[in-house]
């Protein structure tokens, strides 16, 4: 099912400015170098922050939550049970769209080997959901968890191992089934490489989880690329050739970092090497399962020196606002920069964004952005003689409603019901208005102003949708058909 989100309406280009100060987890043991990256949910509520030099190496992560513009951590901080030596474990985090499923990479487990863990959250209280995940097929130490990624209803995620058969690199899908996880297919690993790429040095997923993004920094004597990848009936396959910006300066390090919008047709790719390490970030469109270049390089136009724009890199749910991170800017103090789409054609917004509080050179850059790009979240890793934290920042515009993960088609039987749900961000507050019938259809509307709505027992194949409005826009999902399958009637037979 493709993904859809029509807004009616769109914000001006939003100024940001922080909120609050800077989020340090508790519990760090020595320079845990926190805001070495960072993730956010859907709705800019909850945010995870890596801290990978934890406790001698061993890693951790923090989750804050924010209610009433306020930023707290919940629990304590996250550590992956099963770890094989000194992990490195939160190298890197994924968030669902939620914000009650993460997934944590720890590539020098095993050492070296690498893993991911995935953490569950139940009543505000974070626990482990299962053994760490280790992809089958790997050649030699591969580094899995150097990067993770997972689709909005927590359903499939994506570990990179970039190190994998000597450097060449690859990408491992994990599919989750109740309550467990397990490999789907072999690894990815794509085609008309140049060299030893690296790939899965990054890793992005669109919301459905049906499209995958992988960055391979090497690639072409560290030109650098990125691959996509699509699923039909559970089967992975490469879609087109490698996406390279060919005006590159340089050893641009293309790959290096990389994200997806919620329909996976925007692909941002960062590469922080270009123009010796000046930095930038490219875009990518899909139009009938064919990608293409859209428009120049994203620079920042107010950067301090060489800052490295591209080490980072996170896109809005509708692909209309990308973040570009670069740590290095202003002599290592970091900064962020916002860039917003309009007619196809990208423009900076605003001035750079750079957290106050920061004690020495932090390094901000690390960046995430919530899928109504109304929430900016960047990790300085090296904030406070490597103590590490994380910037929000936020916009007064309002932001229409984007729908992150749609209502899914399924199956059931004759005379059952069918429950149907949608994940919405936006300005709130967000109304939810159900339909049957094909999208846009609004003659028959049925439910409540509710984000899950429960059909009546169903005799035929139906079609439903959402819209979800607020006061600056309108969101249509895509229809989702509950199929009928007839009760198999069992006839008993008199013996004797």
């Amino acid at each position: 099912m493709i993904l859809g989100a029509l807004v009616v309406a769109r914000a001006t280009a939003a100024q940001y400015t922080q909120q609050g100060s800077k989020l340090i987890g508790l519990g760090a043991v020595g320079p845990a170098h926190q805001g070495y990256s960072a993730a956010i949910s859907a709705d800019g509520d909850t945010a995870i922050v890596s801290g990978p030099y934890d406790d001698f190496n061993a890693g951790a992560a923090w989750v804050f939550t924010r209610g009433g513009g306020v930023w707290s951590q919940v629990g304590s901080k996250l550590i992956g049970s099963g770890a094989d030596g000194i992990a490195r474990f939160a190298k890197s985090v994924a968030i669902s769209a939620d914000g009650m499923t993460a997934i944590v990479g720890g590539p020098y487990d095993g050492p070296q080997t690498g893993a991911a863990w995935v953490f569950t959250s139940s009543g505000g209280a974070w626990s482990q959901a299962g053994s760490k995940l280790v992809g089958a097929g790997a050649v030699g130490p591969a580094e899995q968890g150097w990067s993770v990624a997972i689709s909005a209803d927590a359903t499939t995620a994506i570990v990179g191992g970039p190190f994998d058969d000597s450097d060449a690199g690859a990408a491992w899908i994990y599919t989750r089934h109740g309550d467990a996880w397990s490999q789907q297919g072999g690894k990815l690993v794509g085609t008309g490489v140049a060299g030893y790429a690296g790939q899965g040095y990054s890793v992005a997923i669109s919301a459905d989880g049906n499209t995958t993004l992988v960055g391979g920094v090497a690639d072409d004597s560290f030109l650098g690329a990125a691959w996509v990848f699509t699923r039909s009936g559970g089967v992975w396959s490469q879609q087109g050739g490698k996406l390279v910006g060919w005006d590159a300066v340089g050893n641009a390090y293309q790959g290096y970092s990389v994200a997806i919008s919620a329909d996976g047709n925007t692909a941002v790719v960062g590469g922080y090497g270009d123009d010796s390490t000046v930095g930038a970030a490219w875009v990518f469109t899909r139009n009938g399962g064919v990608w293409s270049r859209q428009g120049a390089k994203l620079v920042g136009a107010d950067a301090a020196g060489a800052a490295a724009q591209g080490w980072a890199v996170a896109v809005s749910a509708d692909g209309d606002t990308a973040v570009v991170g670069g740590p290095s800017d202003d002599s290592n103090a970091g900064a962020a920069w916002v860039f917003n789409r309009s007619g196809g054609v990208w423009s900076q917004a605003g001035a750079k964004l750079v957290g106050t509080g920061a004690v020495g050179a932090a390094n901000q850059g690390a960046v995430a952005i919530s899928a109504d790009a109304t929430t900016v979240v960047a990790g300085g890793s090296t904030d406070d003689s490597t103590v590490g934290a994380a910037w929000v920042f936020v916009t007064s515009a309002c932001a229409p409603p984007v729908i992150v993960a749609p209502p899914q088609s399924r199956t059931v039987a004759s005379g059952q019901t069918a429950t149907l749900s949608a994940i919405a961000a936006g300005t709130a507050e967000l109304a939810f208005q159900w339909y049957q019938g094909d999208a846009g259809d609004t003659s028959t509307p049925v439910g409540g102003d509710a984000s899950a709505f429960t059909t009546p027992p169903l005799t035929a194949t139906t079609s439903f949708w959402v819209r979800v409005t607020n006061p600056c826009g309108t969101a249509d999902s895509a229809a989702a058909t509950v199929t009928i399958t007839q009760r198999v009637r069992r006839h008993l037979h008199r013996s004797g």
